[in-house]
Parts: structure tokens; C-alpha cells; sequence
């Protein structure tokens, strides 16, 4: 009789605090039209505003018409900028070097900034000069004077996945491996698997079972070890990984052309944190771990929008949104 008194009041109990613990709240889903949103503080991170790179009270003219900025580097920012005719025809590509004391440093000329990226350290930069031919060479350069580091050519369309400050991640169309470019080296295979975005600081690399357009599916894997498997989507693909590595933004596996309509923050697992929609969306990054900003492009205006999972704001001021 006792025993089963005790059982009893053990289930009374045990069902009582199971009501005192909160149950999850669902992660929401916000719909994003910057003429809805109140005006918040200004970017907080390093950006581009008209040709001017802000960075909190320091604002530093850029040469050329359109600028983006590539990566940080020696204390500074690695920018990429050109000059865009009436016809839209790009010109001038560049890359300057922004010091701390605010100088602007032109490290290369005469290329197109879109291809080039900063290594992981921010100790060289790279790229794929005649990107488009089945055999091009991937090239590292200084990021202080601009001199060649280092060169070799691959075949089947190579492209920079990511690096370090002394090897290469580089995709081609049939392979992804390591290139160590300190050294002339070339290491056997990581995958043969068709494969996206990486980080080395953080250990991740996008596979895809297949091409998504043939049905196939799309994995975040270890990158030091590329069959163990961190989450699987046959719907969505990694979009963008977090600076500390923990979030990562997704969209519809593919989503091309004009930017996507929907983005979702999730855990590095898949669990989905936060659903953010508008019309189109033109970029998507981090401000800090845990806030997003996402270049919002919605029905009458268009802004930077800062959130924190459900909690939005504007972090520029609206202007009238345009046809890409």
C-alpha cells in the first residue's frame, strides 16, 4: 500500500513540474516590409553606403561608382570597387587595401573584384583571373603590395571555396581538394561530391548528394571529415555560416537568378530558429552572433533590416524600392 502511494504522489509530482516547464516557443516566421518596421541604430559593422565605406564615425571615399567590401586584412578592409556605365557595362575593377589611419591603397587593378576573395587569417587574397575556361589558374596575391604568391592551373572550371594562410580549398567540376599553395602542393581528393560553401575555422563544408535539379539533396558536413553528416536537406541549402559558427541561413535548395523570397535562420543542426519573408532578398549576413541583416527588397520599400529571431528593425532608412 505504501509503494503504491508513493508511486502515485511521485506521478502527481513529476506531472506538476512538467507544467511549470515552458514549452518551447515555435520559432517564428516574420514577414519583412521596411515601410512597417520602426527605424533602429544605424549598421554597426563596416559596410558601403554610396560609394563611402562606414565604418561607425569613420567614412572613407571610395574610388569608382559601386563598391563591396571583400574581407578584413593587416588591421584594415580589403575593398573591391568599379566604375558601371549608362548602359550598365562594368569598368576600372579594382581592389584597394583601406588601412586603420584611413588610406586607400590600390593592391590591384584592372580585374573584376567579384572574383577575388581575403583567406580565412586575412593574409592573402585570391581568385580565378579568367574564371570561365574549363583551365584556369588559381592565383593568390599579396594583399599589401599586390605581388603574385602564388599560381597554378587546374582544369574543369576551378573555383576558391576557401583558405587559409597557407592552402586553398578549390572546387572544379569533377573534384574538391586542397591545394597548398606555400608548398606547390596538391592533395588527393576531399570529395568528389558536387560541393558549396566552407568554412576551415569552423570545420564545415556543403556537399550535395547530386545535382538539386536532379533530385538531389543537399548536406553540411565536417570539412576535415566530409562523410560525417551535421544536417541534411532535401529542401533547402546553406546559404551563409555564422561568425561564430553556431546559425546558418538557408533558402530553397534552387533558388537562382533574382535573390530568394523566403530565408530561414537555423541551428547548425537544421533546427529552424526564425523565417523571414518579403519580396526578394539582395544580401544576408551577421552583424553579430545571434543578429541578422538582411538587404530587404519588399512591395513599396527597400532597407537593411536588422533581426534578432522575431524581434525586426529597420537599420537604414527606407527608400523606394527599384527593379533589379
Amino acid at each position: 500500500m505504501r509503494r503504491s502511494l508513493a508511486l502515485t504522489l511521485l506521478t502527481v509530482f513529476s506531472a506538476a513540474a512538467a507544467l511549470t516547464v515552458p514549452a518551447q516557443a515555435a520559432a517564428p516566421t516574420v514577414e519583412l516590409q521596411p515601410q512597417q518596421l520602426t527605424r533602429g541604430a544605424d549598421i554597426a559593422i563596416p559596410h558601403v553606403e554610396g560609394g563611402v565605406f562606414v565604418d561607425g564615425a569613420q567614412r572613407i571615399e571610395l574610388p569608382g561608382t559601386e563598391a563591396r567590401i571583400i574581407g578584413r586584412s593587416h588591421g584594415g578592409w580589403m575593398v573591391g570597387t568599379h566604375r558601371t556605365n549608362r548602359v550598365g557595362e562594368q569598368r576600372g575593377g579594382r581592389v584597394v587595401h583601406l588601412t586603420p589611419d584611413g588610406t586607400v591603397r590600390t593592391v590591384l587593378r584592372d580585374i573584376d573584384p567579384a572574383i577575388v576573395q581575403v583567406s580565412e587569417d586575412g593574409s592573402a587574397l585570391l581568385g580565378v583571373p579568367d574564371t570561365g575556361r574549363s583551365r584556369a589558374a588559381v592565383t593568390v596575391w599579396s594583399p599589401i603590395t599586390g605581388a603574385v604568391a602564388g599560381s597554378r592551373a587546374f582544369r574543369h572550371w576551378p573555383e576558391v571555396v576557401a583558405a587559409d594562410g597557407a592552402k586553398v580549398l578549390v572546387r572544379t567540376a569533377t573534384r574538391t581538394f586542397w591545394w597548398n599553395y606555400a608548398r606547390d602542393e596538391v592533395r588527393r581528393p576531399l570529395t568528389r561530391k558536387i560541393t558549396g560553401t566552407a568554412s576551415i575555422e569552423h570545420d564545415l563544408l556543403v556537399t550535395y548528394t547530386k545535382d538539386p535539379y536532379l533530385g538531389g539533396c543537399m548536406r553540411l558536413a565536417r570539412l576535415s571529415r566530409p562523410k560525417v553528416t551535421v544536417w541534411r536537406s532535401c529542401r533547402d541549402r546553406v546559404a551563409a555560416i555564422s561568425p561564430d559558427g553556431t546559425e546558418i541561413l538557408t533558402f530553397h535548395i534552387l533558388t537562382d537568378g533574382l535573390g530568394p523570397g523566403e530565408i530561414h535562420l537555423r541551428e547548425v543542426d537544421g533546427t529552424r530558429l526564425a523565417t523571414y519573408t518579403t519580396n526578394w532578398f539582395g544580401s544576408w549576413g551577421w552583424e553579430s552572433p545571434g543578429t541578422v541583416l538582411l538587404d530587404v527588397n519588399g512591395k513599396r520599400k527597400s532597407a537593411t533590416v536588422r533581426c534578432t529571431l522575431g524581434a525586426c528593425e529597420n537599420a537604414t532608412d527606407p527608400v523606394k524600392v527599384r527593379t533589379p
